[in-house]
């Protein structure tokens, strides 16, 4: 799991969203059906027997709207990977270096299709190479695309991307100054659900799917379209000159504050929590979506003007312009589709149809002073709507939606940020407690790696019992590496387990701590409550190998490479098993497969000595081990064969 400092907060959010977001839908129960509040239980739709029916279904009464949406940001938000999908520019392409892992990277098309080669050289010769065919593309090109690989259909990020402003590849967000997890890093539900409709997840994975549609669709915004088709087909025509026709959500048609939360589901980038028993899928437009999860922004000095890239709808409300008609009749309240039409690209829309709705509200603004409006060109937008770098994406500006007066010595964008000051939940005036220890532990684990992150934690959480609440104590103590009270708070709980993330960490304490017997147990229940989780089961293998257990340990490494036959830890893995078991030439393969995927996965060079020193071949274990502490010299591993050695004499 990636942990960076604040300055780089933004920078990983799409590894959160692809690692940790799924650690919160497991951790609080399965799938639960959509409540109607309030004003909202008009709209039939959200009622759990309405049922998604797809785009294609819309187009065929809304053809001309189709063809308008699937031009917006929205509409182009995930496609495949074609010739005619990317943004990118291939003429003159140079690779992209990464100076820490020394490995090049050279995105390509080939008949229409897009991959990227990984390779490393030595005096031009290439002594390393891996090239990966590019499934997907993420991103509608306005600002970015990313690039995403599936494998048996779990989907893992890629580590290039096209900057559109920019005009050129760079690495994504997460994946610089040292972090590039290559062709490891999992595309999860919540990243998925803001780009898709309704793709579909895999209940009891991380990151597989059974489908993924191409972006965006209709039901997004309006909710599932079964109700409604299915009326239409009956030819029951609502007269919506008398009223909304309730079996399909209108936004426009929704109380204000469940027309922001239609938005403010993708437009509200930050750290989430979801509600018990509620996962990303639970929200419909309608909804009140506190009700689903509740979204935490960090705060920190000179932050006034400092914004991520999806955070649009937060922006929005802290402007004048918002916050001085909210005592207006709703026609007359600004919301996101006072400016913009959804199904309409704003590329495609003339700036003058945004500047006549400031002229709307500010007829007479300027006119005593004539040479403001001629140093603009008359453009509201230009001086009060800046475009400023995102905290969280690099190479983009976007239009800050925090409409005010700019003050240009002073309103700097996303520069300066300083000392983080605590966390802020945007969509909810007043979290509960166990809410924000919650969100605090997330935060800790996915954004901050800070101390004080879990000392706020812990500040919230000491007013429930650890016997009551012992999944949050365990993902408490699992944090601050104190596995001895991981175990004690599984031993004092009266509440039994229920999910997969609890039952590994306390797994995964009982191994740190020797008990094997007992590790085994709780890996065996993560396993069974995420059966397509891989890493769980590359967990509970390495576990039964230490038990001595090697047919249940390859059973489980049979199966991952089965299910994803690039998966480095588990050829790792079975190497291990078979030098353990005298199966040296077998081990040797597996080693072989392990470093066609990693040259420097460091665990398996460590079997690779081991392999070595198994066949009498003690010159070549050293020269390994000399290679290992070249690129880690703190490598404890190695130290320890090397002292190994030295004893034997050999």
């Amino acid at each position: 799991m990636l942990k960076k400092k604040v300055t780089f907060f933004g920078s990983i959010i799409l590894t959160i969203t692809a690692i940790s977001i799924c650690l919160q839908c497991s951790r609080f129960g399965g799938k639960t059906s959509p409540e109607n509040n309030g004003e909202a239980s008009k709209w039939q739709n959200l009622g759990a027997d309405a049922q998604y029916v797809g785009m294609k279904t819309c187009r065929s009464c809304h053809e001309a709207i189709y063809q308008s949406f699937i031009k917006t940001g929205m509409g182009k938000s995930f496609g495949p990977a074609t010739a005619q999908r990317t943004a990118g520019n291939f003429h003159h392409n140079a690779p992209l270096y990464d100076k820490y892992k020394d490995l090049y990277y050279l995105p390509y098309l080939k008949d229409s299709l897009l991959f990227v080669k990984e390779y490393r050289l030595n005096n031009s010769d290439t002594v390393y190479a891996r090239t990966e065919k590019i499934n997907y593309i993420i991103g509608s090109g306005h600002h970015t695309n990313s690039h995403i690989i599936n494998e048996n259909g779990y989907l893992y990020q890629a580590p290039f991307t096209f900057y559109t402003q920019k005009g050129d590849w760079d690495f994504p967000p997460g994946f610089e100054n040292g972090q590039n997890s290559r062709f490891s890093r999992e595309i999860g539900i919540e990243c998925m659900s803001c780009h898709n409709t309704l793709p579909g997840f895999v209940s009891g994975s991380v990151n597989k799917y059974s489908f993924v549609p191409d972006g965006i669709g209709c039901e997004r915004c309006h909710g599932p379209g079964s109700l409604h088709v299915k009326n239409k087909l009956a030819g029951l025509i609502a007269d919506t000159s008398k009223g909304p026709d309730y079996t399909i959500v209108n936004p426009k048609k929704l109380p204000y504050d469940l027309q922001i939360d239609v938005c403010q589901r993708c437009h509200l980038q930050g750290d989430a929590v979801l509600k018990p028993g509620k996962t990303f899928f639970d929200f419909r437009p309608g909804m009140k979506l506190s009700t689903v999860m509740d979204e935490f922004l960090p705060v920190y000095q000179n932050q006034e003007h400092g914004f991520l890239m999806a955070s649009q709808a937060e922006r929005l409300q802290k402007s004048q312009c918002f916050l001085k008609t909210q005592n207006k009749e709703q026609e007359d309240r600004l919301n996101c589709m006072t400016c913009h039409n959804p199904h309409i690209s704003v590329k495609y829309t003339p700036e003058q149809y945004f500047l006549d709705k400031c002229k709307g509200c500010h007829i007479n603004t300027h006119h005593n002073d004539p040479k403001v409006l001629q140093t603009s060109g008359s453009n509201c937008i230009t001086c009060h709507m800046p475009r400023s770098s995102a905290i969280d994406i690099p190479h983009v500006t976007i239009t800050d939606h925090d409409i005010r007066v700019v003050h240009p010595q002073k309103d700097n964008g996303a520069v300066g940020i300083g000392k983080f000051l605590g966390l802020s939940c945007i969509n909810e005036k007043h979290p509960d407690s166990l809410t924000m220890a919650r969100a605090y532990m997330y935060f800790y684990e996915k954004f901050e790696h800070r101390s004080e992150n879990l000392d706020s934690a812990f500040k919230y959480l000491k007013s429930f019992s650890p016997e009551k609440y012992p999944a949050d104590y365990i993902y408490f103590y699992y944090q601050k590496n104190n596995f001895q009270m991981v175990l004690n708070t599984i031993s004092h709980s009266t509440v039994a387990l229920q999910d997969a993330v609890s039952n590994y960490q306390v797994g995964q304490s009982y191994f740190n701590l020797r008990q094997l017997q007992q590790a085994v147990l709780y890996f065996k229940k993560s396993c069974d409550l995420q059966p397509d989780n891989l890493e769980y089961h590359v967990k509970l293998a390495t576990a039964y190998t230490y038990a001595r257990n090697f047919d249940a340990a390859k059973s489980e490494l049979n199966f991952v490479v089965h299910e994803n036959p690039k998966t480095i830890a588990a050829w790792n893995m079975i190497a291990f098993v078979d030098l353990a078991s005298n199966r040296f030439d077998d081990a040797r393969k597996s080693l072989d497969e392990t470093f066609a995927l990693d040259p420097d996965y460091e665990p398996g060079h460590i079997n690779m000595v081991k392999y070595y020193i198994a066949v009498n071949k003690f010159k070549e274990a050293r020269q390994e081990i000399s290679k290992i502490l070249k690129r880690n010299p703190e490598s404890e591993e190695a130290k320890a064969q090397l002292e190994l050695l030295n004893k034997a004499g050999v």
